[in-house]
């Protein structure tokens, strides 16, 4: 009959055995040139024998990050183990932590906060796009299987993988960047994707936009201000072009204690704001941020359209959808402005014309209403269209703002008050690459009477906007230099 410490005798031994299988394995790693994959294997296996249980419940990425680069540190330089390529330890260590803790090829463009799009369009096709420009990059992954790793890295904050079945998949990365991938399954080349959209972790300021020339001082002075006067808005544009980091600046605009409530997929505007500008001062702003599930998700009711009617019965000033897609989205959007509530959101569209026509074509799909009736509650909603466009040069730029003022039957009538005007090209001389697109905005019109009395009933004086109520000069300058201009005004 086997005693309890028999049993445990039994079991002293045959664990004996295996941490002795497992130290002749490392033994035998020490003097055996093994591949990079092999390398790679024994070091996670090692990580998952010594890792301590507070290891196991680290949730903050960079303090759990720093644990692993310990453990991967120990791992090479109690085993040193014999890598084919690697003919320096220092080297193998910085391969693994990149493997293990990072993302192979493409770390450093993750880390580095001037590249804004990483797109992955095979093992050797890689390309970043850094001020407005791609380039492509100098590194590479080792195979298909490498970049299968590290799409399945990418992609593991999230419950969803990529399989045949599901070929193509949105998600976040750890450190909270848009990712789209597909599958090889797809791809004539049999190579999957990945396209990876960062967010700055630094809000860019009015200060910097406007050094920029991403706007005048003059044009950031009516922008301001269409928040405080509770003029909702639009900010259309191409992909990439910017709107959502203009809302996030114009939104910060309006009164702290005006309620706001975002919905967006994903969460990209920072809102909060605190007492002293202090990382960890008292939140002084009356803010509520949703994050919606994306369009094709039925597993949830979270969607845009069912969070922006749930934020109607919770008091909001403002509701800010962060981009209106499907029919219901616009329907809703609608509803909220109709029903005493100010809105901002964004949408690709060519121009202030088009974004109108946009609205009304989705709205009709998801409405029985005349046509000319739906065009008339659009444009007493919409009170400006803010236009915005990435150029050849890579640079950013508010092409239009233009107040709506009404409508006519189905046309829009639409007031300009702000363009851009390109004047000319200048391009390199051997290769012809664009590198500045030379132009300068101007005022072309002023604020309706309408809008005049709008601001003054909103508690603005009219010295701040007196500028904007009379016609443009022909020799109107527009200032980029903002020394001495108060921008918490």
């Amino acid at each position: 009959m086997l005693t309890r410490a028999k049993i445990s005798d039994m079991q002293q031994k045959v664990s004996h055995q295996v941490s002795k299988k497992e130290d002749m394995d490392d033994l035998k790693n020490k003097y055996t040139t093994i591949q990079f994959e092999e390398a790679l294997e024994h070091c996670q296996k090692y990580i998952t024998k010594v890792a301590t249980h507070a290891f196991r419940r680290e949730q903050d990425p960079g303090r759990k990050r720093e644990m692993t680069k310990a453990y991967i540190n120990e791992f090479v330089d109690s085993q040193k183990p014999v890598v084919e390529g690697y003919y320096e330890l220092v080297d193998l260590k910085r391969a693994l932590i990149d493997e293990i803790t990072h993302y192979g090829p493409i770390t450093k463009a993750m880390e580095d906060p001037t590249i804004d799009e990483i797109r992955i369009n095979g093992i050797e096709q890689i390309f970043v796009e850094t001020g407005g420009k791609t380039l492509p990059w100098e590194h590479h992954f080792l195979d298909r299987e490498h970049l299968e790793r590290i799409i399945s890295k990418l992609l593991g904050v999230s419950k969803v993988r990529l399989t045949p079945k599901i070929p193509m998949v949105n998600a976040r990365t750890i450190e909270g960047y848009r990712v789209n991938a597909t599958h090889a399954d797809i791809s004539p080349y049999d190579m999957p994707a990945v396209v990876i959209r960062k967010f700055s972790k630094k809000s860019i300021t009015p200060e910097m936009m406007i050094k920029n020339e991403s706007f005048s001082v003059n044009m950031f002075k009516l922008l301001s201000l269409l928040p405080k006067a509770d003029l909702s808005w639009i900010t259309v544009g191409p992909t990439g072009s910017g709107k959502t980091t203009l809302n996030e600046m114009m939104v910060k605009e309006i009164n702290p204690l005006s309620r706001i409530i975002t919905i967006e997929n994903p969460s990209e505007m920072r809102l909060l704001r605190r007492e002293g500008n202090q990382e960890h001062g008292r939140i002084i702003n009356d803010v509520l941020q949703y994050e919606s599930v994306p369009d094709d998700d039925d597993a949830s009711p979270a969607t845009m359209e069912n969070l922006l009617i749930n934020a109607m019965r919770q008091s909001p000033h403002w509701i800010g959808p962060g981009e209106l897609r499907t029919p219901g989205e616009f329907a809703t959007a609608l509803r909220a402005a109709q029903t005493g509530h100010f809105f901002f959101t964004t949408l690709h569209a060519e121009g202030d014309r088009e974004a109108i026509f946009r609205f009304l074509t989705a709205y009709l799909m998801a409405s029985n209403e005349p046509a000319e009736l739906a065009l008339r509650n659009i444009c007493s909603a919409v009170k400006f269209v803010v236009f915005q466009e990435k150029l050849a040069d890579g640079t950013r730029k508010v092409t239009s703002v233009s107040e709506i003022i009404g409508s006519e039957g189905l046309e829009p009538i639409i007031n300009p008050i702000y363009k851009f005007i390109s004047e000319d090209v200048v391009e390199d001389e051997d290769t012809h690459r664009v590198l500045k697109i030379i132009g300068k905005h101007k005022r072309v019109g002023m604020l309706s009477e309408k809008v005049q009395q709008t601001m003054i009933k909103a508690g603005i004086k009219r010295s701040r906007f007196e500028f904007l109520t009379t016609e443009p000069a022909e020799d109107e300058i527009e200032e980029y230099g903002f020394d001495g201009y108060n921008f918490n005004h």
